[in-house]
């Protein structure tokens, strides 16, 4: 079982930050609880309306599983409209 690393970007369009900061603030809580999940955090670029989600899961499966469920579906469908470009989402691995 490989441990599955992300960050994802997202930004709003011109005067929707906060709009999209109540939104991407929703996916906190639930997305916490779901298995596999083993940190899931939101931040708050220095460049206004720009947002980081900090990932970290047990498996491919379990992140997959995370973009099927319907908190993930609810809130995103939604948030596109909120945003400038689709979400940025990049896998890591650690440098040794």
């Amino acid at each position: 079982m490989a441990i599955v690393r992300v960050i994802a970007r997202a930004e709003a369009r011109d005067g929707k930050a906060k709009e999209l900061k109540a939104l991407l603030g929703k996916m906190v809580m639930p997305t916490r609880l779901e298995p596999g999940c083993r940190y899931y955090e939101l931040f708050q670029s220095d460049k206004p309306g720009v947002f980081f989600f900090n990932e970290l899961w047990n498996s491919d499966a379990d992140l997959k599983a995370h973009t099927r469920s319907a908190h993930f579906i609810e809130q995103f469908g939604k948030a596109k409209d909120l945003m400038k470009s689709p979400l940025e989402v990049h896998f890591l691995s650690e440098v040794e």
